[in-house]
């Protein structure tokens, strides 16, 4: 599990942190958003005549969502045994995220309904720094000397020794591994590369192979290649004995739709894995990710996510309290630079002048070596490896008979308590120390275990009211919750004020605010309005002119008609009223 109460109160220690990156100004960039669906859930799992039947009632009853959707729509499960469904829009049909959200509005008060979100990729704009680049994996990094020795990171987490001191090779652990897929590249391929167990769940096909296109190729083949390769001298994989089921969610690490990723966490489980390695990610997610997440560790799975590059968050999924999540160190022993970090981190590991393979083409023709990069996905990779390590060591079948849902939460308290101390080190921000692989397998097993963690436990629900508004703490860390609060009284108005006559207004229903974390964590400008608003920063100008202020209603004077320029129906009235 993610954390114990650390992860609780990470919104109020993340006020406090400076941040290790910034985003370019709102006024250059705009968010652009790849709407492709709604997520409904039913509550339960139910079978093909019943969720049409569902279907056909609710296009009868919800006429926006009848607008975005026909007759021939259907709602397809995100997994076996989930009640989740997504419902995708008519091919080439291009609907805007304000009708989107209209839709998920009124379909949350159906009694139908137990849950809804909209289905929607985004992209981030890159950081403006090379830094941010060097984090995709590009081989152009400027490497501190201590980790010129292809096995440093492995030596700096001693996995080198409990793999001789303990036998453990991660053999019989199987990983699954959502990524931009695989490459034919030698140190990956083999016999324990499951590709018959992956799929791609881009292009809807079985086979996971990467087209090396996007914004990351070749990512899945370098993060895959520090969990499990066997190619030493040239390569040194941590988990040498495991096996690798490559599962394809998009091109791009942070530009990706989380419903690829919840479907591929189910395939994941139904393909017998038994940790799942990810190393992408993205600052907002919808519930349906935190129910699959807690639907695996309910299995007896370990979730592990990178911490993220280069963010003022740690990102989903790592921020789900039933994932853990990694940061970032360099040969030095210190935090990599680009490290995401806060109260939500559970463990640091090897990340910066990492060695892996290297995919990418030149001049079309598909080619491959082993460089060095940077970003906490290789933190990531390097404790799933270890988690394969300890895993076998103590067998798997003994381990999830022994403590069944709560293996992950044991996995996590022994990962913390047996790391290795750094003299200095910022345990607040970067968890208790440098992950150790043999003070971890050394690790006597405790006679029960902690409590499950479940992400989804502490969602809003139909009845959440003011203290909602905390949500958008962990993505205004520059706020402090005294500054929030103000930002929230003048962005939202008499919904959000503690006074005699606001006591007669209702509070927000949860989704209006859902939709206001949506777009603080998506769009720059959104954000930058928000932090204006508490005082912090200038409220950002449209571009354009006059006529794209009174288009957008991006002014410095009104920030809170950044927000209502791209807002639902339903959240545009409630930003008018004072």
């Amino acid at each position: 599990m993610a954390t114990t109460p650390a992860k609780k109160t990470a919104a109020k220690r993340a006020a406090k942190q400076p941040t290790p990156g910034k985003f370019p100004a709102a006024s250059t960039i705009a968010a652009k958003y790849d709407v492709h669906g709604i997520i409904l859930d039913l509550g339960e799992s139910l079978p093909a005549p019943e969720r049409r039947k569902i279907l056909a009632q609710l296009r009868a009853e919800v006429p926006a969502f009848a607008a975005l959707t026909t007759t021939a729509s259907t709602a397809q499960p995100l997994g076996k045994g989930a009640s989740d469904v997504l419902v995708a829009f008519p091919e080439g049909k291009r609907v805007s995220i304000a009708k989107t959200w209209n839709a998920v509005h009124a379909l949350l008060l159906h009694p139908l309904v137990a849950d809804c979100e909209p289905a929607v990729g985004y992209t981030l704009p890159p950081e403006p720094s090379r830094s941010a680049a060097r984090s995709s994996g590009d081989g152009n990094d400027v490497h501190l000397p201590a980790s010129m020795p292809r096995d440093w990171s492995i030596k700096a987490v001693g996995a080198n020794h409990a793999q001789t001191q303990f036998g453990a090779t991660g053999a019989g652990v199987r990983v699954g591994h959502p990524d931009t897929g695989y490459t034919a590249h030698p140190q990956i391929a083999g016999p324990r590369l499951r590709i018959a167990d992956g799929y791609d769940f881009v292009d809807d096909k079985p086979d996971p192979r990467d087209p090396m296109t996007g914004m990351h190729p070749g990512h899945g083949t370098a993060t895959g290649s520090v969990i499990f390769s066997d190619g030493a001298p040239d390569l040194f994989g941590v988990a040498t004995g495991a096996e690798l089921v490559p599962l394809r969610v998009s091109s791009s690490v942070i530009h990706f739709s989380f419903d690829n990723l919840v479907q591929a966490l189910y395939r994941a489980r139904d393909r017998g894995c038994h940790v799942v390695s990810m190393s992408l990610g993205g600052p907002w997610a919808g519930r349906s990710l935190s129910r699959a997440a807690d639907v695996l560790v309910a299995d007896g799975m370990i979730l592990i996510a990178a911490a993220g590059n280069h963010t003022k968050m740690v990102i989903f999924p790592a921020l789900l309290d039933s994932v853990i999540a990694v940061a970032a160190s360099n040969a030095d022993n210190k935090p990599w630079s680009g490290s995401a970090s806060g109260a939500a981190i559970d463990i640091t590991a090897p990340g910066e002048s990492v060695w892996r393979a290297y995919a990418f083409k030149k001049k079309g023709v598909l080619q491959f070596d082993t460089q060095r990069s940077s970003g906490t996905s290789y933190a990531t990779a390097t404790t799933a490896g270890v988690c394969a390590l300890w895993l076998q060591h103590h067998g798997i079948a003994t381990l999830r008979a022994r403590y069944g849902a709560r293996l992950a939460s044991v996995f996590t308290t022994l990962l913390k308590a047996h790391c290795r101390p750094v003299p200095g080190w910022n345990t607040d921000r970067y968890g208790p120390g440098i992950l150790d692989a043999v003070g971890l397998l050394g690790a006597e097993l405790p006679a029960f275990g902690g409590a499950v963690k479940r992400s989804a436990q502490h969602v809003p629900t139909r009845t959440s009211a003011a203290s909602d508004w905390t949500r958008l703490q962990p993505y205004l860390p520059e706020l402090s919750p005294k500054q929030l609060a103000a930002a929230v009284t003048k962005m939202y108005g008499a919904g959000a004020r503690r006074t005699a006559r606001a006591a007669q207004t209702p509070p927000p229903p949860p989704s209006l605010i859902d939709e206001i974390v949506f777009y603080v964590a998506t769009d720059p400008a959104v954000r930058e309005a928000f932090l204006a608003a508490g005082g912090v920063g200038a409220a950002p100008k449209a571009r354009g002119g006059k006529a794209a202020a009174k288009r957008t209603g991006a002014t410095a004077l009104d920030p809170r008609a950044v927000l209502r320029a791209r807002a639902s129906t339903a959240l545009r009235a409630a930003l008018t009223e004072d």
